[in-house]
């Protein structure tokens, strides 16, 4: 069985063309020797990406992913184990960079990815004032 996984995360800093596709291209090489496929999506500074593979492959990449400083503010969309059929057989690692795509019909994808990352950002804000409330709620009950 096969494991996949799909995030989003903000570049952590401003990444040309040529660095993504280096970059998705090293992460090709890679995944080929691993027996994973997926995609790298790329729009406005965030990346969207799918890894699915065996599951010690996938946890130990995704572990490599997470601690990597290119990716802060990392958002686990979905995690699916025991995954019978491929949805990238064919792709090592398929790159495909929104900021450079010119075609109309995948703005809604940008505007999607965009709005994940707000709602991500709006979430902790939440999380935050939450958890000063709790913590003055505790210290004022004492």
């Amino acid at each position: 069985m096969l494991k996949r996984i799909s995030y989003v995360s903000k570049f952590s800093r401003p990444l040309s063309h040529t660095e993504i596709t280096e970059l998705a291209d090293k992460a090709a090489e890679r995944n080929r020797s691993l027996g994973v496929t997926g995609m790298l999506m790329s729009s406005g500074g965030i990346f969207y990406q799918v890894l699915e593979g065996p599951t010690e492959a996938v946890d130990e990449l995704f572990h490599k992913i997470s601690a990597d400083l290119r990716h802060p503010d990392l958002l686990v969309l979905t995690t699916h184990e025991d995954v019978e059929d491929r949805q990238f057989p064919s792709w090592a690692m398929k790159k495909v960079d929104l900021d450079e795509a010119a075609i109309g019909r995948l703005e809604p994808i940008r505007a999607l990815l965009e709005a994940i990352v707000v709602q991500r950002e709006a979430l902790q804000r939440l999380m935050r004032v939450l958890s000063r409330s709790v913590w003055q709620e505790l210290m004022d009950s004492e």
